[in-house]
């Protein structure tokens, strides 16, 4: 039987989009092969590397990783550069026949590509130096490392059309597959089950990152000038701290912070929302926020603040109202329009998750893909 080395910066015990998409590729993968995840642990631990074993097929090495400040992109890259180092590093101490390797962390793919050993796949869940001026010094090198480096992989998966169309037309790369994000099996029976509560006070919910991406600030700015609408924001993030501090001090006094919740808490956020909100800077136009098929899976109305390929999903599905991004203005008006209206909800949508973005179906592509490699 084949081993095949993966290479992550994000596994379990954390919970993460990349997490959930890596163990959807492992849960498909252990049916035919052994398999050795080599990953970072989650940030601020400090103990001496851990192995264990997952299954009879899955052992997990883990390279601590401690706390560093990701706002800068200076010193964000320079650690990402040293803990990709070192996953390589463990990695090509272990026997494989194939290696797969995943960002978001942009420098596994030339540190992957060009000091990884044996056949290689890279799957890339986001094309973070797009984001970058065009014109910067910055944005030109990396775009050149990226585009050599993706050369020494035998196969490379994106998650949609948007980033398949930059690699074939602008990188000159061929045969790219797609393998879309989704929502794991299990947690789509269980968001598709939930019961919406009828609400005395209409409530927006917002679940996930909150960090310099979704600029939550938007719905706090919001929530201030709609002191008869209920705000939660789940989850936690770079920018958590400061948006508690601005409501505090502008005693706005109708939005919860729950900070992060385990998975089984948070369905009676779900049960008790009237309408779910996402937002993402227009910059980042490649990236579809996972937090919407979970959303679409339940059915409630959504608001998403956005542009880009996200926004195809978003015309896929009923019930969604998409607003210009970072505009307080667009989002009071949104909520406006739909606080008086009946909550439905979207058998359509739950249906329509179901049949093209569970991940246990999506990621059975990956098995071809490496019966290619062999071939």
């Amino acid at each position: 039987m084949k081993t095949i080395n993966f290479i992550t910066p994000h596994y379990l015990p954390e919970i993460s989009p990349c997490t959930n998409r890596v163990l959807s590729y492992i849960n498909e993968l252990e049916k035919h092969y052994n398999i050795n995840v080599i990953c970072l642990s989650e940030k601020g631990t400090y103990e001496d590397k851990l192995i264990v074993e997952q299954s009879n097929r899955v052992k997990i090495y883990y390279v601590n990783q401690k706390q560093f400040d990701g706002k800068k992109f200076i010193t964000r890259a320079l650690n990402e550069m040293y803990y990709i180092v070192r996953l390589v590093l463990v990695a090509n101490k272990i026997k494989s026949d194939i290696t797969i390797a995943t960002t978001p962390y942009m420098f596994i793919i030339p540190l992957v590509g060009y000091f990884g050993k044996g056949k290689k796949i890279l799957d890339i869940r986001d094309l973070v130096w797009e984001y970058l001026n065009k014109k910067s010094f910055i944005k030109k090198l990396l775009t050149l490392v990226m585009k050599k480096s993706m050369n020494k992989f035998d196969k490379i998966i994106v998650t949609n059309e948007y980033e398949k169309n930059i690699l074939e037309n602008e990188y000159k790369k061929k045969e790219i597959t797609i393998i879309h994000n989704g929502i794991d099996i299990v947690k789509f029976n269980k968001l598709s089950n939930i019961k919406v509560r009828n609400n005395k006070k209409f409530t927006v919910t917002y679940v996930g990152n909150i960090g310099l991406a979704q600029n939550i600030k938007i719905l706090v700015m919001a929530a201030e000038m709609l002191p008869n609408v209920d705000f939660k924001i789940v989850g936690d993030g770079a920018e958590m701290k400061s948006l508690e501090n601005y409501s505090n001090k502008h005693r706005i006094k109708n939005i919860e912070f729950t900070g992060k919740l385990d998975w089984n808490e948070l369905e009676y956020y779900y049960q008790t929302s009237s309408i779910l909100y996402a937002q993402l800077d227009e910059k980042f136009i490649s990236a579809v926020p996972s937090k919407l098929y979970e959303y679409a899976s339940i059915g409630l109305p959504i608001i998403f603040g956005g542009t880009g390929i996200a926004v195809k999903l978003m015309n896929e599905l009923e019930n969604t109202f998409v607003i210009k991004p970072n505009s307080v203005n667009e989002l009071v008006n949104a909520i406006d329009k739909i606080v008086s209206s009946e909550i439905l909800i979207s058998n359509k949508n739950k249906n329509h998750i179901e049949e093209n973005y569970l991940r246990n179906k999506v990621v059975l592509k990956i098995n071809k893909l490496i019966e290619d490699i062999y071939e």
